[in-house]
């Protein structure tokens, strides 16, 4: 998976600091698992991940570090591919998301070399799929289980450089969502439901970045 993140910070009065943070996140995720029946599936989804975020440092640095709050929005997308033995579907996740951030003060863990540790939380207010079954069934909507998102970063730089290095951990947790009813051309099924399962990913990327 590739991911591109551009962020801009402005600083305001009293120490205080407005920052907007923006990335796109893509690549093919290879499945080998099984069918809801239990027959054996392999397959190809197409994931691709766009999100924006407005981060506000209430208070100026202190010894401790920085805090900063986040509003964000976060889409996902996965286009599945069909199979001989199953349909495929697009699933598009549309989420609004608000957390902390904490930001560490910088220090030297060798020399000529500035580092800090970053920390953020975030969890979804709002979620809501909507689900194409590629004519098999009618377009689905409904409402998508809380997203909690945990990050983990340590980030490093050369003295006077505006490149940084740095190494995240990342994981995702979401629940069952409500299991709702589907329909083929207009006309309900009968005990007939979707929902989205639940969902556990734990993520390890390594950071490039630059400062402009």
């Amino acid at each position: 998976m590739v991911q591109l993140q551009l962020q801009a910070e402005r600083p305001l009065a009293e120490g205080r600091a407005l920052a907007l943070r923006g990335h796109f996140l893509g690549g093919d995720l290879d499945y080998d698992g099984q069918t809801q029946a239990g027959v054996p599936l392999t397959t190809r989804t197409r994931q691709s991940e766009i999100g924006a975020d407005l981060m506000l440092r209430p208070h100026a640095p202190a010894a401790w570090g920085e805090a900063w709050l986040t509003l964000g929005l976060l889409a996902n997308r996965r286009a599945i591919h069909s199979t001989p033995i199953a349909g495929g579907l697009d699933e598009v996740s549309s989420a609004a998301l608000v957390g902390l951030r904490w930001r560490s003060p910088a220090f030297a863990p060798v020399m000529q070399w500035n580092a800090r540790v970053e920390a953020e939380a975030r969890a979804s207010v709002w979620h809501r799929l909507d689900v194409d079954f590629h004519g098999v069934l009618d377009k689905t909507h409904f409402e998508g289980a809380r997203k909690r998102m945990l990050a983990l970063r340590v980030l490093a730089s050369p003295a006077h450089s505006p490149w940084e290095w740095g190494l995240e951990w990342s994981g995702l947790h979401q629940s069952i969502s409500k299991s709702v009813g589907v329909s083929r051309g207009g006309v309900p099924l009968a005990n007939t439901t979707v929902r989205q399962p639940e969902l556990t990913t734990r993520d390890v990327t390594v950071r490039v970045g630059r400062s402009f």
